[in-house]
């Protein structure tokens, strides 16, 4: 497809990134050259220098042909005016970037009205990601799937933990409702089948359903969880807009720390029930003085991925229960021992998984819509929700006879909202929600997940 992007910052080029291994035709609009030289340089685009607003230079870059216009300025003014404009020139499917939470609290007027598709807030996103970590204390990822009445959680085993060495098999003979479909084990992650053993110190991704997880979580090492009570906030970001609200309802006790004294003033008014701290939350000495150590949560949300890293591991060696960690260059973690870390979040990584989950939609056929897709921590295995339509080429069949291509596994069947562990008698049937791991980030449509051999005829 041809896509256009506005805005050629750290957000638009992850973003360009991410689209140019899915094989589309990308034109950058930004008002840099020396922006659009850079990422011409190291990906195969087109570049367009000018501003996104201007109608002469969207035509240049072709907008009124492209099936997806994205608009990834840091402004969010530019970036609703330029997508209205590329709207009227005949783009088909907008994308917009917004931060204001004005904008973010109108998202549906503006997507009647405006003709926008969907709107990115980076900041929201974050803070739900936030939310859903807390709600299970032993994970250390959660991404939700159905609607989010489905979750995939990533667990760590522990090295006391009962099932280390243990057979999956006989893992899910003890816990029939709970299925491994990935292992992380030394940066790889692993598709792994029954005579897989777990080791000490893997991470495992499961579905399960919430009756059993408890149990699974107690079988890999860790203790009952407790109700978080208190979280203190490092830095004043903007993902504090949607965060403190949440763990107030949820009557977690909030205190912040925030260098930039305007910043603090600003966020003291605004929260009057959580204690606004006007210091360095990065200096060991302030750390110390706040007791740091008598916190269940500890999250880190400073600019500076670095600080994150460095005070999350402060916080967990001085004992804090939790730890949240926002990190948009994942290349640093590699630096680190991370296995002292509970929770790492890339922000910039969800949204541009956000973006590549849209634009597949848009690129799928209809008997097979791509309703959620998320990437593991190693950035090339996917997690990928399927609906599936009659014209799906692979229904009626059992599982058991089909070859799936290497590489993939089916995680789970949800048929009329019940969750199934899928077994080689089980085929798909219309209207079934599908999740596929794929380790290498290949599939595009649900028909390509077995070879040409197992599809029905007609196809």
């Amino acid at each position: 497809m041809d896509i256009v992007v506005v805005g050629g910052g750290k957000l638009g080029e992850d973003i360009l990134h991410g689209l140019i291994k899915e094989g589309h035709n990308l034109t950058l609009i930004d008002n840099d050259s020396r922006v659009i030289d850079d990422l011409i340089d190291e990906v195969d685009i087109k570049g367009v220098v000018g501003n996104g607003v201007d109608v002469e230079v969207q035509r240049e870059a072709n907008v009124q042909n492209a099936q997806v216009f994205i608009a990834a300025s840091p402004h969010d003014e530019v970036n609703i005016i330029s997508a209205m404009i590329a709207k009227t020139l005949g783009a088909e499917f907008l994308i917009v970037r917004v931060r204001n939470q004005a904008f973010t609290a109108q998202q549906g007027f503006i997507q009647s009205n405006l003709g926008i598709d969907y709107l990115i807030n980076q900041d929201r996103a974050a803070a739900n990601d936030i939310i859903q970590v807390i709600d299970y204390p032993s994970a250390t990822f959660v991404e939700p799937f159905y609607h989010n009445r489905m979750h995939l959680i990533k667990v760590r085993i522990m090295e006391k933990s009962r099932i280390v060495n243990q057979y999956i098999r006989d893992i899910r003979r003890n816990i029939p409702e709970v299925i491994v479909v990935a292992v992380e084990r030394n940066g790889e992650t692993l598709i792994p089948d029954g005579n897989a053993i777990l080791l000490a110190g893997d991470f495992v991704e499961i579905f399960a359903k919430r009756e059993a997880l408890q149990d699974f979580f107690v079988a890999a090492g860790h203790k009952k969880a407790k109700r978080y009570r208190s979280a203190l906030i490092v830095g004043g970001s903007r993902i504090n807009h949607y965060l403190i609200p949440v763990l107030h309802a949820r009557g977690i006790h909030t205190r912040l720390i925030e260098l930039d004294k305007n910043r603090a003033s600003e966020l003291a008014n605004q929260f009057t029930n959580t204690e606004v701290i006007y210091d360095d939350g990065t200096d060991q000495y302030v750390l110390n003085e706040q007791r740091v150590e008598n916190f269940d949560l500890l999250l880190t949300l400073t600019n500076s991925d670095e600080e994150n890293l460095m005070v999350s591991l402060y916080g967990k060696n001085a004992g804090v229960r939790k730890t949240i960690t926002k990190v948009n260059r994942p290349g640093l973690i590699r630096l680190i021992d991370d296995s002292k870390l509970d929770v790492i979040l890339s922000p910039r990584k969800a949204i541009v998984d956000a973006v590549t989950r849209h634009v597949r939609s848009i690129a799928s056929s209809q008997s097979d819509k791509l309703e959620n897709y998320a990437r593991l921590s190693d950035n090339k295995t996917a997690v990928l929700e399927f609906v599936l339509s009659p014209d799906c080429k692979i229904l009626d069949t059992p599982i058991k006879d089909m070859t799936f291509r290497p590489g993939l596994m089916i995680g789970l069947i949800v048929r009329n909202k019940e969750m199934i562990i899928p077994s080689g008698d089980d085929a798909f049937i219309p209207g079934d929600h599908v999740l596929v791991i794929d380790t290498e980030d290949q599939i595009r449509n649900f028909n390509d997940i077995v070879v040409n051999k197992n599809r029905r005829d007609g196809e």
